[in-house]
């Protein structure tokens, strides 16, 4: 079974890359964690890229061929989960029931993440519940990720992206991880990434047995 791509442990973990694309990685780590502390600490409103930039001791200009905006640079750590799985789902080859291979390659993901990102994840989700513009990032986001998701799956079946099938199985597991995600952010994380990918199993075992509910 094909796994998800590692995540270097820190951004010029993989020395594979070139020097450039890690001194790259490396500034767009540094204004990720700059952006999750100042906004934490200020307001996401109150704190400016020129803030953020200066934290860093980089320039403005350098803040925005990293980050399209303060928003993107905010929820960096929700971006690192459905950066590697789409990369894992257009790495993977398909046989059989596609549900499944979906649920398998999104836990893969999230076990590839590196140590750090859990704490990186809660106080993300935590920092996005206190600004509008955030959860609309969020929004915009996991829109692009179900619309990806259906471009790769539609290539691999030779289906059109808009089958409406790959819209439910793109829906189906994002809600997937929505609910197990949100408790254990809830929680702080407690039981760390094994709790998590508990959780995402039962999540993902429920969702035929929802539909298979049924009253008296």
């Amino acid at each position: 079974m094909p796994t998800a791509p590692s995540v270097p442990t820190s951004p010029s973990g993989d020395r594979s890359l070139p020097l450039r694309e890690r001194k790259k990685l490396r500034t767009r780590r540094a204004l990720a964690d700059a952006a999750l502390t100042l906004f934490t600490a200020k307001g996401f409103d109150a704190t400016t890229v020129d803030e953020l930039a200066d934290s860093v001791e980089v320039s403005k200009s350098t803040f925005f061929r990293t980050f399209p905006s303060k928003e993107a640079a905010a929820i960096e750590a929700e971006t690192e989960v459905w950066t590697v799985w789409l990369a894992a789902l257009e790495a993977r080859g398909l046989s059989g029931p596609v549900f499944p291979a979906l649920c398998d390659t999104l836990a893969e993901a999230a076990t590839a993440l590196p140590p750090d990102w859990d704490e990186r994840y809660v106080a993300t989700r935590r920092l996005v519940m206190t600004a509008a513009a955030l959860l609309s990032q969020v929004e915009l986001q996991r829109n692009d990720v179900k619309r990806r998701a259906r471009a790769t799956l539609a290539a691999k079946l030779g289906l059109d992206p808009e089958d409406l099938r790959l819209h439910v199985l793109s829906e189906l597991t994002m809600t997937a991880w929505s609910v197990s995600a949100r408790e254990w952010v809830r929680s702080g994380a407690d039981g760390g990434r094994e709790t998590l990918l508990a959780r995402l199993h039962d999540a993902f075992t429920a969702i035929p047995a929802s539909l298979d509910l049924a009253a008296g």
